[in-house]
């Protein structure tokens, strides 16, 4: 390495070395496409032999990879080549290698550890001895002569590159619309949730994310380059207009912002400016919410499919993309490392295992299929484990944002759960008088307390009447609903008073 220059790469397991095409384990894993994750269960993609043991890169063993390594300042961008004597750009062989390997990790770090490294909670000149077990796990630590300090300052070297590389992607016009991820707790049954929270997202994800993204661009360059038509690739194709143009109208009625929707990089510095500008947080946290509603899901197609101008990914804002990085649990990835060796050794057009550009493209489209299903599948699990933990915990006077106002229902977003819902206007006339006003995105709901009873206490709401529309913050309640199917039911308490 120079001064400024570090090596880093992304070591995958190399699951088609185990893999091999048209064998029965490789049919059953592009049936099933993707590893489905439940709350309370993993249904595999691959055989738990293999995804569990195998395959998995444990610490302290010598495991098959299938590596990407690539040259970076510290500035976040990526090592150049020198120019040639015509004055271009040329490429050099050794600035991104791409190839099989046998690696032996010294440690397997979680993310919570990760990021007490980052943080400086751990391993900032204390004795081995005197780490806490709880910061750093025992089970966690570098093996193999390597030090705590070793492995430290290569987490915070790496997050150092990390950052100035997102910093350079949003400045590139990358678009980050995140929403928040429910983590369960189960008791000892293994069925009932004992505690359900926000996930958090932190530098340490981030950083893993930021080089995992790299990855993934680099090898559908060398796709593209090499393997022509058949090259795998994950494009995102803009939101749908109607839906984004929703989003503005919604972001310039109810709150005076204008949000310029042209495209990702004006909607990324359109949403950042208005994080600035902001003074409440919770409504920037709302428009977020809102905006991925018309947000298209990315696919798997192959490069000859369509014209060059639709490979580009629109969320990330660069010209092509893939999955080369989890081939444990995407079957793409699988078709990604075959493509990818193949273009290796010479064989692209050789090689009688690799499937045609129509075979690869119809592989790619099942993929598609499962992958929504998959997602489904997991929004839904989340959903009923949610509804199970209100059944036995039911969350009371939280603070709910209305969303949008239809005639017989309106939206809730529950921040604290990350939660969007339908509130139905005939569970509350049991306790309200209500009526609707209004047309369109100005529609509103106006419910009046019978009897009269105050339902806000603040020195803003000393009122029996609740409006709900766009961006009125509520108290409600969160339950389970009393009927099937099982799905969360929200109810408005009053307005909002704070507390």
């Amino acid at each position: 390495r120079r001064r400024h220059t570090r090596y880093i790469g992304d070591w995958s397991s190399d699951v088609s070395h185990f893999v091999a095409p048209d064998t029965a384990v490789d049919l059953e894993a592009s049936r099933r496409a993707t590893t489905v994750y439940l709350v309370d269960r993993t249904i595999p993609m691959l055989p738990r032999p293999l995804c569990e043991i195998a395959c998995s890169l444990n610490e302290n063993v010598e495991r098959l990879a299938f590596s990407c390594v690539w040259k970076m300042n510290m500035d976040g961008t990526m090592m150049k080549g020198k120019s040639s004597q015509k004055g271009k750009q040329k490429k050099k062989d050794d600035e991104v290698w791409y190839g099989r390997t046998v690696i032996k990790s010294c440690a397997r770090l979680d993310y919570a550890t990760a990021q007490n490294i980052i943080e400086g909670k751990i391993a900032s000149g204390e004795k081995v001895e005197d780490l806490d077990d709880n910061l750093w796990p025992q089970s966690r630590r570098p093996t193999g002569g390597h030090t705590i300090d070793d492995v430290a300052g290569d987490v915070r070297l790496m997050h150092r590159v990390a950052q100035a590389r997102r910093a350079l992607r949003f400045q590139n016009g990358a678009l980050a619309l995140n929403g928040v991820k429910l983590a369960f707790q189960l008791g000892a049954d293994g069925e009932a949730p004992e505690l359900c929270e926000p996930y958090p997202i932190r530098d340490s994800n981030r950083l893993v994310e930021e080089y995992m993204l790299l990855a993934n661009y680099l090898v559908a360059e060398r796709l593209i380059s090499h393997a022509g038509d058949r090259a795998v690739i994950r494009n995102h194709n803009p939101p749908l207009q109607k839906g984004l143009e929703d989003v503005v109208d919604v972001a310039r009625e109810s709150v005076g912002f204008h949000i310029d929707a042209t495209s990702s990089q004006s909607l990324q510095e359109s949403l950042s400016r208005m994080g600035r500008e902001c003074n409440d947080e919770l409504v920037m946290q709302c428009v977020t919410e809102l905006a991925m509603v018309p947000m298209r899901p990315a696919e798997y197609l192959t490069a000859g499919h369509v014209e060059e101008e639709e490979w580009s990914h629109f969320a990330l804002n660069i010209p092509y993309y893939t999955h080369f990085t989890s081939p444990i649990r995407r079957y793409a990835d699988v078709m990604v490392h075959r493509l990818l060796q193949a273009t290796i050794d010479g064989t692209i057009d050789e090689d009688d295992t690799l499937r045609n550009e129509a075979e690869t493209q119809s592989s790619c489209e099942h993929c598609n299929e499962k992958r929504m299903a998959s997602k489904k599948a997991q929004e839904r699990s989340d959903r009923v484990f949610l509804s199970l933990f209100l059944l036995a915990k039911p969350i009371k006077n939280v603070l709910g944002v209305v969303l949008s106002v239809g005639e017989k229902t309106f939206t809730i977003f529950v921040p604290s759960l990350g939660l969007s819902t339908r509130a139905f206007v005939d569970e509350h006339k049991d306790r309200f008088e209500i009526s609707l006003q209004g047309e369109d995105g100005k529609r509103q709901i106006m419910m009046q307390r019978k009897g009269g009873q105050v339902v806000g206490q603040g020195t803003d709401h000393r009122t029996s009447q609740v409006c709900a529309k766009v961006f009125a913050k509520l108290k409600v309640s969160c339950y389970c609903k009393e009927k099937a199917p099982i799905d969360v039911k929200v109810l408005v308490e009053g307005n909002w008073d704070g507390n």
